[in-house]
């Protein structure tokens, strides 16, 4: 069974875009609203995944596999690489 993580806030479109897709690919998702911990999100996500710079949402981890925004999942998924992260 894959393990899928999205970090969110309520209003970003991106995020809802994200969420679209996994559900339309037939994936659950842990979702993580990030509202009041943004920041905290970001530090976290920076060192665990070794990626500077995380400063936006979503945030998408795939099978313990750091993926990125929205525009990362898409690409994987529209090269077809999706399917590496898959079990």
């Amino acid at each position: 069974m894959n393990k899928v993580e999205i970090y969110t806030t309520q209003t970003c479109p991106y995020c809802m875009r994200a969420k679209k897709l996994l559900t339309s690919l037939g994936l659950a998702y842990e979702e993580h609203n990030v509202e009041d911990s943004f920041d905290e999100m970001c530090k976290t996500l920076s060192e665990k995944y070794n990626q500077p710079g995380i400063a936006t949402v979503p945030q998408i981890i795939i099978n313990g596999n750091y993926v990125g925004g929205y525009d990362n999942l898409e690409a994987l998924y529209k090269s077809d690489k999706l399917k590496e992260l898959l079990n």
